[in-house]
């Protein structure tokens, strides 16, 4: 689960402060196809595992206040 903000991506399954400043970088592989470098991949076996992992990577996405919206999400996130 990854978000971009700021122009840069970032894994939400880390910590804030875990994150390394300058973002990760999205690759190419012809076997892989496209990824996210240094992402954390957390396999699942249950739907509520996957419940789970979506709700720490939910608590970790980058918010603030707009005039609009006191919780709005200042990122865009991909599951």
């Amino acid at each position: 689960m990854i978000e971009i903000y700021n122009e840069k991506v970032h894994d939400l399954f880390q910590k804030i402060e875990k994150r390394p400043k300058e973002g990760l970088k999205v690759r190419e592989d012809p076997k892989k196809g496209v990824y996210v470098q240094g992402s954390i991949f957390n396999p699942v076996t249950s739907y509520a595992e996957i419940e789970r992992q979506i709700d720490m990577g939910t608590l970790n996405r980058t918010i603030g206040s707009t005039n609009m919206n006191a919780t709005s999400s200042r990122a865009h996130t991909v599951t």
